[in-house]
């Protein structure tokens, strides 16, 4: 038998061990990017739309930001959202952000938030085996709640006319080693975005009483 003859079978089974090999580092990656994978989901139905006026009412809103002492996010990035979307709306003639000094509104909307987020005592456990059992990790899922609430306090010559809400309840489904920053930032998004849209939706709603209110004085 030719010698050349038996390097047949070690090329084949080299070969078979390469694919092996690549398999098992393809699905590390895989079961990495699972650990490290997150999602931001919405609970509850989507806020109700917001009914725009067919001409905006002649009102020019200047917005305040009062209390977020309770809530984790900053006020002043809500209100830059909550401006965007109020100007977007065309619910009123004008929005004054922020008010320039000096300046003297006739109406005024203080805007607020708290919020709240809470999570089950399985993420502990959990994270403590993900950190421990490393092989684990890509089979785990975390989670936690969000909800945030905003609400408008509409005064006319600094005297309440109304008061209106929005609220928004999201969920973060992760796994153990997700990009926290990442994940903060997506639910920063999405919350303000739908507490901001009910917010609206309600003041929206009102707009009638604001135009009567303004009639009367």
């Amino acid at each position: 038998m030719d010698g050349r003859g038996s390097s047949t079978p070690q090329r084949e089974r080299g070969g078979s061990s390469a694919a092996r090999w690549a398999r098992g580092a393809l699905a590390a990656l895989l079961a990495l990017g699972t650990a490290c994978a997150h999602q931001t989901l919405r609970i509850g139905p989507e806020p109700p739309a917001i009914v725009a006026p067919a001409t905006p009412a002649p009102l020019t809103l200047g917005i305040g930001v009062a209390s977020f002492d309770r809530t984790r996010l900053e006020g002043d990035a809500v209100a830059e959202r909550f401006v965007r979307e109020l100007r977007n709306a065309r619910l009123v003639q004008a929005v004054m952000y922020p008010v320039p000094a000096g300046a003297d509104p006739v109406w005024e909307l203080e805007l607020t938030g708290r919020d709240e987020a809470t999570e089950p005592d399985s993420n502990f456990w959990k994270s403590a085996l993900a950190a421990g059992l490393v092989p684990l990790a890509p089979f785990m899922t975390l989670e936690n709640d969000y909800t945030l609430r905003l609400e408008a306090l509409v005064l006319r010559r600094r005297k309440l006319v109304g008061s209106y809400a929005g609220e928004a309840r999201i969920q973060h489904r992760y796994g153990p080693y997700a990009n926290k920053a990442k994940m903060g930032a997506d639910g920063f998004e999405l919350a303000v975005r739908e507490a901001t849209r009910a917010l609206l939706a309600d003041l929206s709603a009102h707009l009638p009483d604001l135009l009567e209110a303004d009639r009367g004085h």
